[in-house]
């Protein structure tokens, strides 16, 4: 009987390895949003006049760049460990639907084999030919 062409262990292997993998992206995350804030930090300002220099409550450019870069990508970087686990988990749903689907079609050629009638013919299971 011709087996899926997948392997429930590789697969188990594979997901493993990703949540390691995404264990590590948290982590860089979290020191990527602490990493941008010390540049805007150390980036300074520029003070009237054209000095430069830090002043509280002013932010200079390079600040607000990096500002509205993080706006404009917090929402790619809050929603790939959503994705990945919504990926991770429709590959562990896959896999299991194959393995019962291959369950499933081993059942039916016993069944063929043993010349037992499908519940869905009429009389239900009996003995006779498919």
């Amino acid at each position: 009987m011709p087996g899926w062409d997948i392997s429930p262990t590789g697969v188990g292997t594979v997901v493993s390895n990703v949540g390691d993998v995404m264990t590590v992206l948290d982590e860089i995350v979290q020191a990527y949003s602490a990493d941008v804030q010390g540049a805007a930090t150390a980036a300074g300002t520029l003070a009237p006049g054209g000095t430069g220099g830090e002043h509280k409550g002013q932010t200079g450019l390079v600040a607000a760049a990096l500002a509205e870069f993080i706006e404009g990508t917090a929402e790619e970087l809050q929603f790939i460990g959503v994705r990945v686990g919504r990926s991770l988990n429709g590959a562990v749903e896959a896999t299991t639907a194959y393995q019962d689907g291959d369950l499933e079609m081993a059942a039916e050629l016993q069944r063929r084999s043993a010349g037992l009638v499908r519940p869905d013919m009429p009389g239900g299971w009996k003995a006779g030919r498919l």
